[in-house]
């Protein structure tokens, strides 16, 4: 039986690559018939409560940024939903992933290698060892990466 995912789960985190990914992900969209969820997962300082009206203000500006970051996708008359977690953002995205059910993962990486990869880690390389489902990368350099 061929692959034809339904849900496609677009974790962005706002970047370049986010934004190539969340393409492919439409494109996929459209030629499946499948539906985009696109989330952004966030952390708080270890001094905010999640509680707290910092709290709230930057759950409100994520918001009104990811509504933007997804207009394009809308427009193109792609079902998009969104959302908000907060949390590890690998965990988060794993979770998200069982909960919809998304039946692909599309999301995007720098490719960081080296002392980079070895410092920040890499959220894609988590969710690929973790995900139950298939997770395709979109690789994105930019033009200081060479």
């Amino acid at each position: 039986m061929p692959f034809a995912p339904r849900s496609i789960l677009c974790p962005i985190d706002f970047s370049e690559a986010s934004q190539r990914a969340l393409g492919l992900a439409c494109d996929l969209a459209q030629v499946f018939s499948a539906e985009v969820h696109v989330i952004h997962v966030y952390q708080l300082s270890a001094y905010a409560s999640p509680n707290s009206g910092l709290a709230r203000d930057l759950e409100s500006q994520v918001r009104r940024e990811l509504e933007q970051f997804v207009g394009p996708a809308v427009q193109r008359g792609i079902p998009v939903r969104t959302g908000l977690r907060m949390g590890i953002p690998y965990v988060e995205i794993v979770e998200a992933a069982r909960e919809i059910p998304a039946d692909l993962i599309v999301m995007g990486t720098t490719g960081k290698t080296g002392l980079q990869h070895f410092l920040l880690g890499s959220v894609a390389e988590r969710v690929v060892r973790s995900a139950e489902v298939p997770v395709l990368t979109v690789r994105y350099r930019s033009p200081e990466d060479g």
